[in-house]
């Protein structure tokens, strides 16, 4: 009977070393196309004297669930396990003739491949120098020779370990390349928008429908592994620009287990930053008389409902906080409560074929009370009214994974995803903002300004099929979605008195008909209406081809065609043909599996999102009514308002309908092409110190190739159709396009029932190209202390510039994607490039884990970044730029965007991001957890404190640099004013039992 070789141990440099550098170089494992939502084992079996072993036999066991897999060595040695369930393993290496190689701990990652490398020791052989290299000449591989993506995977038992709060957003900030968002709940990614990311778990696509601006709320605990792609993405993956966060769920096994875990984050230990102040002293934000508990528990079991066969996951997390949110005028009290569940099925029909079952449900309560509040004095009034709403939906989803035979897998994913939204009011009172007395003030004491019911779905289908052919791995595969959309939503106020109210100064010879100066009051009314859908269709194939021992190459494409719908069905986007390649060359520079050099081409297409359906291709109407200022407060100035909640206000003198049109040929060019971004990596990676160790350096560069953007062409296409004589009774207004591409439009001219094409050449609409440029130079570091200290250390050098920032704007706070102000006028690109809103110059970042002891672990997270640009807007002046007599745009629609342009108060141009930047910001997240078995079972308690300098930096500041006054324009004087900072410090108390 053969010897049992125990190999839990790390490499050294050796004898061994130098035998297992030659195995490789004689031999190296075929590369495997990456396995998206699985993991994966590979390596090279070889003998003490370097040569390759066929015939032996590699099997693993999921210690957890028994599932095993075995396969036999090939000819040259290699051999390629996929498909597997991530989570521990035992591995053994069996050949007739040689000692057993038993490896106990063996950790599966979703999407990447473990490269174990083992070499036989011959039975009866008892050379020392032989028994050396037999038990240290096995090894893993910290280096990952297949594929060249871009990113981290992080382990629920890491993060358990590290102060790091819930969500996929804080996660993925942990990767380089990746910032935080002052405006939006969501990860910019190599300097995409927020709004430009994926993200998926057990293969069902997870991202929040309307925006795309983050995904679902999960309930966390259920997270097994998430993986963060921010680069060098392969064709599985498309619809985003930015990053893709991959993640997997926990799953039951063979014992039962139950456990409860519950989260505190008290009032009582939360700090409070002072109350924000205009140039005049005045309150600008009131943060003083916030307070919040957040609370969070969940129940779980899993276990074997046949064992080795049939496993169950099922957790039951409820969440809730109880707030205070303080506003200058009013204060809401409520709670938000959150009734989430997740459940997991798994039946391993055999080792081979597997079904798995998901559901979660992740619907969102709120209820509270809305009070008056003098946010000065923080003296609180009487209640005005109460309020409600409801968000969220559930989750189902399917997948069967199977392995055919040695060569052949095939995997299915289906799923459906619906998140409904509805709010209730009680108190009717629109909202109203004034700029009567300077800078905008919101006087009004709404509950909610928008009423809204909405209810979007998401089903999809994917089949992904493997082949390995001699030197290649093949993966084709096909992924459909439809989303559809039901939305409608209307103002808040009394008939009649509804609206969103502004109280401002007229510019002169705007749409309001007023003499400059003069104050007045706007009353919007918008409703909106879609019942519709979005369509896209893919394809795509990637081949792995090994081509020689020491380069491997990464060859992908994927093709896809998008649709969108109005109401009635008709399609007013149809884009087929988008073919996006996706190229990566690795090559194993040392030849031993340590070092690797890469270089990365992909081009990824964005498709239009959901939210355009009710934006652009929706029933809207948007109307403007204007009257003079009625009753004003003779000490504050402020226009009174009525019992009603609205403004007083006196004649109405005036009214504007904003140009709207569902009609399919009207809202959208023709000749529409996809928005897409190509990205350029060049790097390597080299493992230190025994293989404890690796550093990595990636260059990175990102082109913004086309974008599409809604434009008010009217005026242009006016001008065009005069000088050319073609007749038509309808002109286009906002149409989507490809700026500063030629503009096709065909539909119905003169109302004869013949539709007509024109193609408008681009420079007689004079728009310029988008552009949203990135470049930059990652530097990481990670690796283990001996067996108790990990870390992640990383330095980011970028830049972003351009004159978009892409499906969002975070300079002005607009989150409706592809639908925001940039784009609908020459003027408002006047000056537009420059240093884009998610440029971070500089990012430093740190955090892991050290292990005191056995019972005590100290995590830390720690980022430096420096500032986001900063910009000024003021009105467009007339007769500058685009404005200028004689221009396309000289009727200067612009200066009815009020402060959107980039010019100062004087009408000075002041290009983006050309005026400083916000300041570094410095946070520090530690955590202390203390890990005792109690009664049986395991107690983890775990204290965080996030932001504990208590660090109150100005992460946002008014940019507006203008504002109305008695004579016209002048200079605003809050500009440059901290208006948002880092959340002040505050403390987590965890608690966790599982036996």
């Amino acid at each position: 009977m053969s010897n049992i070789i125990k190999s839990g141990f790390k490499p050294r440099k050796s004898l061994a070393a130098i035998a297992v550098g030659t195995a490789l170089m004689l031999s190296m494992p075929t590369a495997m196309a990456a396995d998206a939502f699985n993991g994966s084992v590979k390596g090279v079996i070889t003998n003490t004297s370097a040569q390759a072993t066929s015939g032996a036999t590699i099997t693993l066991k999921h210690k957890g669930k028994n599932i095993t897999r075995t396969i036999q060595t090939a000819v040259d040695g290699s051999y390629s396990l996929r498909k597997l369930p991530v989570g521990e393993y035992r591995m053994t290496i069996t050949k007739e003739g040689f000692d057993t190689i038993e490896e106990r701990d063996l950790t599966v990652t979703v999407g990447g491949a473990i490269v174990y490398n083992g070499v036989l020791l011959a039975v009866g052989n008892t050379s020392a120098d032989i028994e050396r290299i037999s038990v240290t000449g096995s090894r893993i591989s910290q280096i990952d020779l297949e594929s060249s993506t871009g990113g981290i995977v992080l382990t629920a038992d890491q993060l358990e370990k590290m102060p790091v709060d819930s969500g996929f957003e804080a996660m993925a900030l942990l990767a380089p390349g990746t910032t935080s968002n002052s405006e939006f709940d969501g990860a910019s990614v190599g300097g995409s928008s927020s709004a430009e990311n994926g993200y998926y778990l057990n293969g069902i696509n997870i991202t929040s429908i309307k925006t795309g601006i983050g995904s679902i709320s999960m309930p966390w605990e259920a997270i097994s592994q998430t993986e963060i792609k921010s680069g060098g993405i392969d064709p599985s993956f498309g619809g985003a620009l930015g990053g893709i966060v991959n993640a997997v769920s926990k799953s039951g096994s063979n014992e039962f287990e139950f456990g409860g875990y519950l989260r505190v984050d008290p009032e009582a230990t939360r700090e409070h930053h002072d109350n924000l102040l205009n140039a005049d002293g005045t309150l600008n934000k009131n943060t003083a008389q916030d307070e919040s508990t957040f609370t969070r528990y969940n129940i779980w079991a899993s276990g074997a409902l046949i064992e080795d066969s049939v496993f169950f996951y099922a957790l039951y997390e409820p969440q809730k906080n109880d707030y205070s949110a303080a506003k200058i005028n009013t204060l809401d009290e409520g709670e938000t409560t959150s009734d989430r569940y997740f459940g997991k099925l798994d039946w391993y029909i055999n080792d081979e074929h597997s079904i798995e079952l998901t559901t979660i449900g992740f619907t969102k309560k709120g209820k509270g009370t809305t009070f008056l509040n003098d946010g000065a004095t923080q003296e609180v009034g009487a209640a005005t009214g109460s309020y409600a709403t409801s968000t969220g939906g559930d989750v189902y989803g399917l997948k069967y994974s199977g392995i055919l035979n040695d060569a052949m897998t095939i995997e299915f994913v289906a799923g459906r995803t619906t998140d409904n939204t509805y709010n209730a009011v009680e108190n009717t009172d629109p909202l109203v903002v004034s700029y009567l007395t300077g800078s905008k003030q919101y006087i009004s004491a709404e509950t909610d300004d928008v009423v809204t019911e909405s209810e979007f779905i998401r089903d999809q289908l994917r089949l992904d099929f493997n082949w390995v052919l001699d030197a290649h791995d093949i993966k084709i595969g096909v992924d459909y979605t439809k989303i559809s959309v039901d939305y409608q939503s209307k103002q808040n106020g009394v008939p009649g008195r509804e609206g969103w109210w502004t109280a401002t100064y007229a510019a002169g010879g705007g749409r309001d008909g007023l003499p400059e100066g003069t104050a007045y009051v706007d009353q919007r009314i918008r409703t909106d209406f879609s019942d519709s859908d979005v369509e896209s269709t893919a394809f795509y194939i990637q081949d792995v081809w090994t081509l020689t021992d020491q380069l491997v190459l990464n060859l992908g494409v994927r093709y896809s065609d998008v649709a969108n719908t109005v109401s009635d069905g008709r399609k007013y986007i149809d884009i087929k043909g988008q073919i996006a390649p996706r190229v990566q060359a690795i090559y194993d520079f040392s030849g031993d599996g340590t070092t690797k050099l890469f270089a990365t081409y992909g081009r990824y297409f964005q498709p239009v999102s959901a939210n355009m359906n009710i934006v652009q291709g929706g029933d809207r109407s948007d109307v403007h009514d204007y009257y003079l200022v009625g009753d004003t407060d003779p000490t504050t100035g402020e226009v009174i308002l009525l019992n009603d909640g609205s403004p007083s206000t006196g004649e109405h003198v005036g009214q504007y309908t904003v140009p709207a049109s569902s009609e399919p040929d009207l809202i959208a060019s023709s000749n529409l092409e996809a928005m897409y971004s190509d990205e350029i990596t060049l790097g390597f990676e080299q493992e230190f110190m025994d293989g404890d160790m690796k550093l990595g350096m990636r260059a990175i560069y990102r082109n913004l190739g086309r974008s599409i953007e809604d434009t008010d062409y009217n005026s242009p296409i006016s001008k065009y159709f005069a000088a050319n004589g073609i007749e038509a009774s309808t002109i286009p207004s906002y149409v989507l396009a490809n700026p500063g591409e030629d503009l096709e439009m065909t539909y119905d001219m003169n109302g004869d029932g013949t539709k007509t094409s024109i193609l408008i050449p681009s420079s007689e609409l004079g728009l310029p190209e988008a552009k949203r440029q990135y470049g930059a130079l990652e530097t990481t570091l990670s690796g283990v202390g001996g067996d108790s200290f990990f870390y992640n250390a990383s330095y980011t050098w970028s830049h972003s510039w351009g004159n978009t920032e892409g499906l969002v704007r975070t300079d002005n706070g607009q989150d409706d994607p592809g639908w925001t102000t940039s784009y609908d006028y020459l003027g408002l690109m006047d000056h537009a490039n420059g240093n884009l809103p998610n440029d971070r110059r500089h990012a430093f970042k740190l955090n892991g884990y050290y292990e005191i002891s056995d019972s005590f672990t100290f995590g830390f997270n720690a980022r430096v970044v420096s500032g986001m640009p900063i910009n000024m807007f003021s009105v467009h002046p007339e007769g500058k730029d685009s404005c200028v007599a004689g221009s396309l745009w000289e009727d200067c629609i612009s200066k009815y965007y009020d402060q959107a342009s980039f010019y100062d108060e004087e009408g000075n141009p002041t290009p983006r991001g050309s005026a400083g930047e916000t300041d570094w910001t410095t946070e520090i997240d530690l955590s202390l957890s203390y890990n005792v078995e109690v009664g049986g079972g395991d107690l983890l308690l775990k204290a965080t404190a996030f932001n504990v300098l208590n660090a109150d930096t100005q992460i946002a500041v008014e940019q507006i640099r203008s504002q109305y006054g008695d004579s016209g324009l002048e200079r605003n004087p809050n500009w440059g004013m901290t208006t948002d900072r880092l959340a002040a410090r505050y403390f987590s108390l965890e608690a966790s039992y599982r036996f």
